[in-house]
């Protein structure tokens, strides 16, 4: 059935009527409407039971046709509506001073008469809520929130106060056995009530945090942890705070106001200047040192922040045209293309290049890697020229039928490495000029290699095994290739990202379980010392153990799964920018750069040496068409499948085409034309040219690691 279908339920259908508000948001040009990309993948591979978690975002195209929109908040540039109009890029202005001059007050003035009190340290939830812990006074064990339910009583001593709490909590929360509080609760909701300025003193006792996968999800927007606790739970806190006296300029009662967490306290103080903060007696807190503010936070100044997220993405996407040789960012900003070239090791030069030249000549990025004999060897046997990533991979699972030792197999680097570029190192970091593809090596985990493909759906993944792996215990390497050659820094950035992307699904590193227990982790497995750039890795050949040999392809036949797209992983980078630490240029750097020694085995090197001789002859003979005639040739071959396509199969062979054609290096406009000419040779033509439109958005996806859109092609009879 349709979304159209489902949007409209003619038929008031009770189980449509569920889904439609959904299907609405879809089919709406207002909504971008997204999704786990590895939850939507399986519920459309599976015909089980499944759930699938949906995020829609109004777009600022809700607003088109209106000549002036006022939006009215408390703490506008708090809340979450502000933040995600930032990531939009629409830009909200103040409104003008004969609307200002209307409001009671502007910013809130007499904080010397407001003290905020914070029961806690820890960051405010129900889990925390509700730990167990023993009271200092009494040596009794209790709940955190009962502890400072009895120290909230004893503070107010019996004035009336006013308290908002979650729904789980009773009415009658701070009654005592037969003694009646004179406690008041507020609606969960309190916005604009002026019903409760009589109260001098309130509490905040709500824990109002969203679930992991929000978080996770505002990242991608470039919002941080802390901006979306503020928009969430901290304005929520200053409405509740705002019912009381405070509200009331002209009342100088002194206001006591008491919220669960010290850095809530300290930004509802950063709004009331003067306002004072302390610990709030018989909880055992350490009290606060220093003047009263946000504490360890940096989304009071956001615009800051975003900036530095975008300078900092303009550098990576500079460092990629400077090394493929493009002009996406630096035709626009040449100043800054110098700049970044200037901090870049993969165009510094030593001394002895000087002499021979000017500058160090990149070959264009057009190598995949390089090719050793040994781990010992210091210079490459051959740098292995790129001309597809089929080509390539065809030449990996070649290797792979050998049976030798593993010593024997030849070892492989993703880096191009120039021997005289350093004057210390053959193939250390500084004689690194790109970097094209990811490797990866599993040592045997909890993380098999399907399900690491299953959480990268949109990427080609190619895996097989070591030299090691058995059918118990196996043992495997990943590639997947990347749409353009990288830095080192982009490498390091494009990794650390995909670690975050297995912490999420629960799977961690031998490091990270080290440093921090975490319930229920699972290892991932993967040799976190392959990481760095300069990193060399066996390649593809027979287990010893025959019946642990395998070598996958998760991209073969599947028109879904492209090549990593590095600018697009950049534009969605998911890694928290505001407290970098040490960058992966400078964690790669604490390897050690020099090869070892090699020792005496003469024989094993020239075994080695010859059978990485005959994959390069192969290679070669695969090369010897120009670029221009292979894409040629797999157009044509694309072409030729398609015009065979059997009736009923004209949906997902129309979109095998389409991406047979971006493999082959047609950009979206030749794409498109190439589509529009081939539909008429489809059993249904209209039909046909009406998908090119969703073809070319699903395309837009291929490579990237962003949530799966819910907008995906129709599916109808060819």
């Amino acid at each position: 059935m349709s979304i159209r279908k489902i949007a409209r339920n003619a038929r008031q259908d009770d189980v449509l009527e569920l889904f439609k508000p959904l299907a609405l948001r879809i089919q709406s040009e207002n909504w971008d409407v997204h999704a786990h990309q590895s939850q939507f993948e399986r519920l459309l591979a599976s015909k089980a039971k499944g759930s699938l978690m949906t995020y829609s975002v109004l777009k600022p195209l809700v607003f088109a046709g209106f000549k002036k929109v006022v939006v009215a908040s408390a703490c506008m540039q708090e809340t979450m509506f502000y933040r995600l109009s930032a990531a939009q890029r629409v830009k909200l202005k103040p409104v003008s001073e004969s609307l200002r001059r209307n409001l009671r007050y502007q910013q809130h003035e007499h904080g010397e008469r407001v003290t905020f009190y914070y029961a806690c340290q820890e960051a405010w939830s129900k889990t925390y809520r509700d730990t167990i812990v023993e009271d200092e006074v009494t040596g009794l064990s209790m709940k955190v929130l009962d502890q400072a339910a009895a120290a909230i009583l004893n503070l107010f001593a019996g004035e009336p106060f006013i308290w908002m709490g979650n729904t789980d909590l009773p009415n009658n929360f701070f009654d005592e056995p037969g003694i009646q509080s004179k406690a008041e609760r507020l609606p969960n909701t309190p916005h604009g009530l002026n019903d409760y300025q009589g109260f001098h003193n309130v509490v905040v006792l709500s824990a109002l945090n969203p679930p992991p996968a929000h978080f996770h999800f505002l990242e991608s927007y470039g919002i941080s942890g802390e901006e979306v606790r503020t928009a969430h739970y901290r304005t929520a806190v200053y409405q509740a705070v705002m019912r009381c006296s405070i509200r009331n300029p002209a009342d100088a009662t002194p206001k006591r106001v008491v919220v669960m967490d010290r850095d809530t306290a300290g930004w509802m103080a950063n709004l009331f200047a003067g306002a004072a903060v302390e610990p709030l007696p018989g909880m055992g807190v350490v009290p606060r040192k220093g003047k009263a503010g946000r504490p360890r936070q940096h989304a009071s100044n956001a615009d800051k922040t975003r900036a530095h997220r975008a300078r900092q993405e303009m550098e990576w996407l500079a460092q990629l045209d400077l090394i493929n040789e493009t002009s996406v960012v630096i035709g626009r900003y040449p100043d800054l293309a110098r700049e970044v070239r200037a901090g870049m090791s993969e165009f510094a030069c030593n001394e002895n290049t000087y002499k021979e030249g000017d500058i160090v000549t990149l070959p264009a990025s057009s190598t995949s890697g390089s090719a050793f004999a040994t781990i010992y060897d210091r210079r490459p046997l051959a740098h292995v020229n790129l001309t597809d990533d089929d080509s390539f991979i065809t030449g990996l699972r070649d290797l792979h039928q050998r049976v030798v030792a593993k010593e024997e197999s030849g070892v492989f680097s993703p880096a191009h490495f120039e021997p005289t570029k350093a004057a210390e190192t053959d193939r250390g970091l500084g004689n690194i000029t790109h970097l094209r593809g990811i490797w990866l090596d599993n040592d045997g985990g909890d993380l098999d290699h399907a399900e690491f493909a299953a959480l990268f759906p949109y990427l080609r993944v190619v895996v097989w095994n070591t030299a090691s792996s058995t059918p118990e215990e196996p043992r495997w390497r990943a590639f997947i290739p990347t749409t353009c050659a990288m830095s080192i820094e982009v490498h390091g950035l494009i990794l650390n990202q995909a670690v975050k992307v297995l912490n999420r699904a629960g799977y961690y590193g031998d490091r990270q379980l080290k440093k921090r227990k975490r319930p229920g982790a699972r290892r991932h497995g993967f040799d976190e010392s392959k990481f760095t750039a300069a990193s060399l890795f066996y390649l593809p050949c027979q287990a010893r153990d025959p019946e642990g040999s395998f070598f996958i392809d998760y991209g073969e036949g599947n028109p879904k799964r492209g090549p990593l797209d590095v600018r697009a992983w950049i534009d969605n980078c998911i890694l928290d920018l505001r407290r970098p630490g040490a960058s992966s240029r400078t964690q790669a750097s604490m390897k050690v750069e020099i090869a070892p020694t090699a020792p005496a085995l003469p024989n094993l090197a020239i075994k080695t040496s010859a059978a990485l001789r005959m994959v390069r002859e192969k290679l070669h003979e695969q090369q010897t068409q120009s670029l221009a005639g292979q894409r040629d040739a797999m157009i044509a071959k694309a072409v030729e499948m398609w015009r065979s396509t059997p009736r009923g199969d004209g949906h997902r062979a129309f979109f095998g085409l389409a991406a047979a054609l971006k493999r082959a290096g047609l950009d979206e406009f030749g794409i498109k034309a190439k589509l529009y000419e081939e539909a008429q040779y489809g059993h249904s033509p209209r039909e046909r040219r009406g998908e090119i439109k969703d073809l070319l958005q699903s395309l837009r996806k291929v490579g990237t690691f962003t949530q799966g859109s819910a907008n995906q092609p129709k599916r109808t009879a060819a």
